[in-house]
């Protein structure tokens, strides 16, 4: 409504002027004065109009919107989604920190079965070198060192098979 009347009293200053310049060509200068005078407080009480219509519906705005945010269920209903969200956060952590636990529970297991198979390896190692201690003196030197040089290099490719070949090698050879 403000804004209408703003424009109507803007369109009604442009006559004004235009009768002013008329009573300037007529040289009606008392009158044309009057008339500019007129016509420039109608387009300065217009854009006032506008200006203070304007503030005065931002602040309208602005106050109902304090009041709808203040308001009990624009309260509870922030309330619901921070709860909501509260919960939301708690079920996401908890899943990270069973998927994090169960790594660090896989991550303990492959730890514990590498030192158990080094473990077992060293062993299996051992028991080679020491039954070729024991037929030390049965067997060729040159096979003996052949036979150290192969545990020694199996041991440090941690190759589980080929050092149980290298045993039942070293038993049967040994058996016969």
């Amino acid at each position: 409504m403000l804004i209408r009347v703003a424009l109507l009293m803007i369109l009604l200053c442009l006559p004004i002027f235009l009768l002013a310049k008329v009573f300037l060509i007529f040289t009606f200068i008392l009158f044309a004065a009057f008339a500019t005078q007129l016509a420039a407080f109608l387009l300065i009480a217009a854009f006032c109009l506008l200006i203070f219509g304007g503030l005065f519906g931002g602040m309208k705005q602005l106050f109902n919107a304090a009041w709808t945010y203040i308001s009990a269920p624009q309260r509870e209903k922030r309330y619901f989604l921070f709860v909501k969200n509260k919960q939301t956060t708690q079920k996401r952590r908890f899943h990270f920190q069973r998927i994090q636990l169960n790594y660090f529970k896989e991550s303990e297991c492959q730890n514990l079965l590498k030192k158990n198979n080094q473990q077992h390896l060293n062993a299996l190692s051992d028991s080679i070198e020491r039954k070729l201690k024991q037929y030390k003196t049965d067997i060729s030197k040159d096979l003996f060192l052949q036979l150290q040089l192969e545990n020694h290099y199996y041991r440090m490719q941690q190759n589980e098979q080929a050092l149980l070949k290298l045993h039942h090698k070293i038993v049967n050879l040994m058996g016969k």
